[in-house]
């Protein structure tokens, strides 16, 4: 009687492993094919001096801001910014954004809170190593590169 209870409880285990396994790996499933679209992750990108955009970087006198212009904008179709600073602590801090320039040949000026401000803004103390750089698209296609830190 024993035996025949150890064989059922064995035959009842190999059951069990052999569905376990049907739901674990599928044997009728195929690979479903993926296809993989290829780009080129290497974009030119040429570095240029900012005077060659007219750029300028200021803080405002109570230091809670700093506002850059690009006074030539020919043949600029967009820019990319991306403004770092360390505040109080030797925390580092950043702000990014995008601009799309609408009309050809005008200035562009951006002023940027250094702090956070939603309903009321909490501005950063002992703001230093201020740095920012631009990532200019032109109405070509090109791309190129401008930094300019602010010297305090």
């Amino acid at each position: 009687m024993k035996d025949k209870k150890i064989i059922a409880f064995l035959v009842i285990g190999v059951i069990i492993l052999i569905i376990g396994a049907i739901f674990i790996f599928p044997f009728n499933k195929k690979p479903i094919p993926v296809q993989v679209e290829q780009t080129s992750s290497e974009e030119k990108v040429t570095i240029i001096n900012p005077k060659e955009i007219g750029l300028s970087l200021m803080q405002t006198a109570d230091k809670k801001k700093v506002i850059f212009e690009i006074v030539n904008t020919k043949d600029i179709s967009g820019i990319d910014y991306e403004l770092s600073y360390t505040s109080k602590g030797d925390i580092d801090r950043g702000v990014n954004g995008t601009i799309e320039v609408k009309q050809f040949g005008q200035p562009v000026k951006r002023e940027i809170d250094l702090g956070t401000c939603s309903d009321i803004c909490h501005y950063d103390q002992d703001v230093s190593n201020i740095k920012l750089i631009l990532k200019v698209v032109k109405t070509d296609g090109t791309v190129s590169q401008v930094s300019k830190s602010l010297e305090l």
